[in-house]
């Protein structure tokens, strides 16, 4: 049985997240040829401020630009 675990940011609405694990479903039942009571899918949510890339936390404005960064400092 596949278990599809999704590790995102809070933030998607219900109707959103309901979309995502039926498609999630719906492509691993056709990829793999499965009843589709044999796939489980797991969203977690992340509260943004538990959340960080490139030393930046998602709560922070200038995230996007912050946590492009790609050369370490010296």
């Amino acid at each position: 049985m596949p278990i599809i675990n999704v590790d995102s940011w809070e933030g998607f609405s219900a109707e959103q997240k309901a979309q995502w694990i039926q498609e999630l479903t719906a492509v691993t039942v056709n990829l793999f040829n499965l009843p589709p009571d044999k796939v489980l899918v797991i969203l977690r949510e992340t509260p943004l401020t538990n959340w960080g890339q490139a030393g930046a936390i998602a709560t922070d404005p200038d995230f996007l630009n912050k946590s492009r960064i790609t050369e370490a400092s010296s």
